[in-house]
């Protein structure tokens, strides 16, 4: 049956999933600030500044909570979004966000790059003179965790093994993962960091050159597509 009412109307896409995700885990790719708006004005006429925001970009996600079904499955793949800063006492931004970084222990921005994160949903009720009472909803840091499961490249010059050939190593990293999960993987293993095969890696031709030699197969495991020896 059809809606009747124009508040039961829901978002379409990235803004459904936005609105519907409660909690999930990710690894963290990249933080940025940015600013948007500015150049219009206010009701006397006063120019009002550009705002500033951060954007968090994640990978290898893994949704915990929902409060209804995603419209879009990001199991395993990507996901950002941004949070609005301020410089004010009783922000969200604040009191929320930042004293969310202050319990994990973390820095920002640096302190969230190259981590995995767990975040959830907080809001913050506000009074305002013109408006009433409105509210704040974004998302806040509820754990922070290394990535774990890279394997370690020795320094010391060795023979051709696993641990020091990049398309072993790239091998090894791609079993059991998505092409998603493999691509941050790689883009934060030592062999792989400044190498100019990370883009080749990022853009799937590494995997790609192993599937066509034989190496590795994509296979079919539930709803995700991962990469496993050949039987």
């Amino acid at each position: 049956m059809p809606i009747t009412n124009r508040s039961q109307a829901k978002e379409p896409g990235w803004g459904q999933v936005r609105e519907a995700l409660t909690s999930f885990k990710g690894d963290v790719v990249k933080v940025e600030f940015g600013m948007w708006g500015g150049g219009l004005v206010n009701d006397t006429g006063k120019p009002v500044p550009p705002k500033e925001f951060m954007e968090v970009s994640c990978t290898n996600v893994e949704v915990l909570e929902s409060s209804e079904p995603l419209g879009m499955d990001i199991e395993g793949g990507d996901f950002s979004f941004r949070i609005n800063c301020s410089d004010y006492k009783g922000s969200f931004w604040v009191e929320d966000f930042l004293a969310s970084a202050d319990r994990a222990k973390v820095l920002i921005p640096d302190g969230l790059i190259d981590k995995r994160v767990t975040w959830k949903k907080a809001t913050r009720s506000y009074t305002l003179r013109n408006r009433g009472e409105v509210k704040s909803t974004n998302f806040i840091i509820d754990k922070v965790e290394e990535i774990t499961g890279l394997a370690e490249v020795p320094d010391e010059p060795a023979k051709v093994t696993t641990e020091n050939d990049p398309m072993l190593i790239a091998c090894e990293l791609a079993l059991g993962k998505t092409e998603t999960q493999f691509r941050a993987a790689v883009s934060v293993h030592p062999k792989f960091v400044g190498s100019p095969l990370l883009p080749l890696a990022k853009a799937g031709a590494i995997t790609a050159s192993l599937v066509a030699q034989g190496q590795l197969v994509e296979v079919q495991e539930g709803t995700k597509k991962v990469y496993r020896r050949p039987e």
